[in-house]
Order: C-alpha cells, then structure tokens, then sequence
C-alpha cells in the first residue's frame, strides 16, 4: 500500500521556509497555481501551456488483444526541428524533449488523465506545433 501524508503550512513561501526549514527546502519543488490571479501585477509575465492526454480508441486490428498504446508528446518548430526540454511533467522537474505516456496492457480504450506543462517562450508559441505520436508497445519492451 502507499500511506501519504499532508499537512497545510501558513504563510507565504518564504514565512514557511523560514518557520519550517526542517520541512521545506531549495530543493523542495514549488507549483504554481494553474490559472491566474485576479490582480495581475505590471511586468509579470506568464505564459503557461498545459496539455492533458485524456484518452483514446484504438482498434485491435488483426490481433485477437487489443494493443498495449504508448503515446509520445514533442514540440517542434513550423521547420519540424525538435524543442529541446520544452515538456515538464512535474513541478521541479527538468524539462524533456519527449513526453511518453503510461502504457495500459491489453485495453482498447486507456484513459491517462496525464497533464504535462509546455513552456515555449511568447514569440516562439505561433512557430509551434505539438507532435503525437501513437505506437504499439510489446509486452517484452
């Protein structure tokens, strides 16, 4: 089993790193709340990109099982050219080039449920596209 345990810290960031330093850390990853506040401060900028897989249909074709699907996520250029570590999973993750999702065994309809953040810089976002790419994944991969 899995046990976790949560505990609300008042104050803002810094209050609680200096009251809780035992706690929290600069290594601790902070989130940022997805979406935005009501006062928008002059010179903040923000331009976050997030992208939920949800789910998908996939047809068994010639097999008698339906198909283990893996779906891979990337950001290129209007050229094609990759966008290195524009993908992050998680807060205090690094940023990756390729997204992969879970792969569900033998189910024709996965659900993932799997939000991802694409950070591309403002004049970069109308040169952009994302690529999915689907794939079968064998159970001995």
């Amino acid at each position: 089993g899995l046990w976790v345990s949560l505990k609300l810290l008042p104050g803002d960031l810094a209050q609680v790193q200096k009251d809780f330093s035992h706690l929290v850390d600069r290594s601790t990853a902070v989130a940022r709340k997805m979406g935005f506040p009501e006062i928008i401060l002059p010179g903040e900028v923000r331009n976050d990109i997030y992208v939920t897989l949800i789910q998908g249909e996939f047809d068994k074709g010639k097999k008698k099982t339906p198909k283990n699907v893996e779906v891979t996520m990337s950001v290129h250029d209007e050229d094609g050219n990759l966008q290195e570590k524009a993908i992050h999973p998680g807060a205090g993750y690094e940023g990756v080039s390729e997204y992969k999702s879970v792969v569900y065994y033998q189910v024709k309809q996965p659900c993932w449920y799997e939000t991802v953040k694409v950070a591309i810089a403002i004049e970069e976002v109308s040169r952009c596209h994302l690529r999915f790419t689907f794939r079968h994944r064998s159970s001995q991969e």
